[in-house]
């Protein structure tokens, strides 16, 4: 079940779709099929996404006690 997928095997198994979709060799009700299991695995790498980002907002202790930031990404 995809739900039981860790983040980079459903991400590894999104790759194969996409390269299957690409290569355009797909019968179209294969094509459907692997486009919908595409999305399914997006929908659920991007939950995994959200959840890893408010885990990872940073504690960080002050004069005045704890304060909580949001995790930012510096380019």
């Amino acid at each position: 079940m995809i739900d039981d997928l860790s983040f980079e095997a459903a991400l590894g198994l999104l790759e194969d779709v996409v390269r299957a979709l690409e290569a355009g060799d797909l019968a179209l009700d294969d094509a459907i099929e692997r486009f919908q299991t595409g999305m399914q695995l997006v929908r659920m790498c991007r939950e995994k996404l959200h959840f890893a980002e408010q885990k990872v907002e940073m504690v960080m202790a002050t004069e005045n006690g704890i304060e909580t930031r949001p995790f930012e990404v510096k380019e």
